[in-house]
């Protein structure tokens, strides 16, 4: 059974500890599997965005029963939350909000129905994105979400307005990405917002950078993808914030989950986004 070896757990919380340069709750999400893949397997990242006071960190998540989990967390207010991790079975799930669908109204679905967040379900329970796929109960409770599951043979993109879901296994070789307006699911519970212009640009920009990458693609080439700021303080796949309210990158979450059951290899980074330091 793959495991996360000691020396590897003992840099992974190294690399968290590090803050970055600085860069609306958002994320981008992107992924890949197959022969452009160096090594073979996958390869996902996520840039997490929040304004201040939401910061990211990561934690070895042992759960009483289930898989071991390296996780993502949004922490600030209450409870930590995760959007995003890496199990020891070598399963992966990153996390985005749903921009289309008011923060008020994600809300009052969750509530009202009793609605989760999927990443730790899924992470603890599953070793597959063909399990996960299956298990048609928990999706129907999934709280509204954009989410991308990898494991090493296959890569699925998952949408969920808390009323529709849509879980869509992405072709082999093919590259994949996820901003914040849907891509699978058009209904209007899920559209009840314009694509924000800001998503658009991003899921735009982050696919140029990938068709521009020589090929195979290690982990390190994409996670560097991470640190584009061509598009401005608002609307770069690393964000810094126009203004001190707005959001800003606050964290990357990158994994290469290699075939033949060897340990997931990851990159941790926390940025502060108000000190500027590396």
């Amino acid at each position: 059974m793959p495991h996360f070896p000691r020396g590897l757990v003992a840099l992974l919380f190294l690399l968290a500890m590090l803050a970055l340069s600085r860069a609306a709750r958002a994320c981008t999400l992107w992924a890949v599997n197959g022969s452009d893949v160096a090594g073979g397997g996958s390869l996902l990242v996520k840039n997490r965005d929040y304004p201040p006071g939401h910061p990211t960190s990561f934690a070895l998540v042992t759960p009483k029963h289930g898989h071991k989990i390296m996780a993502m967390l949004s922490t600030g207010t209450g409870q930590p939350s995760l959007v995003g991790g890496v199990n020891e079975k070598g399963l992966a799930v990153i996390t985005a909000a749903v921009g289309s669908i008011p923060r008020a109204e994600r809300k009052r679905r969750t509530e009202a129905g009793g609605l989760v967040y999927p990443v730790r379900p899924m992470l603890e329970r599953f070793a597959t994105v063909r399990e996960v796929a299956a298990a048609k109960e928990l999706l129907a409770g999934v709280r509204p979400i954009f989410a991308i599951v990898a494991d090493a043979h296959e890569v699925a993109v998952l949408e969920s307005s808390g009323q529709v879901w849509k879980i869509e296994v992405v072709p082999r070789d093919a590259f994949t990405a996820h901003a914040n307006h849907p891509l699978l699911v058009d209904t209007p519970d899920m559209r009840q917002e314009p694509d924000a212009p800001g998503s658009v640009v991003r899921l735009r920009r982050i696919r140029e950078l990938w068709a521009g990458l020589a090929k195979p693609v290690d982990l390190a080439a994409a996670a560097a993808l991470a640190l584009d700021q061509a598009d401005g303080p608002d609307r770069s796949i690393l964000r810094t914030g126009s203004t001190p309210d707005k959001a800003r990158t606050v964290g990357l979450m990158a994994a290469w989950l290699p075939p033949g059951g060897g340990a997931p290899r990851v990159i941790l980074r926390v940025i502060d986004p108000l000190d500027g330091r590396r």
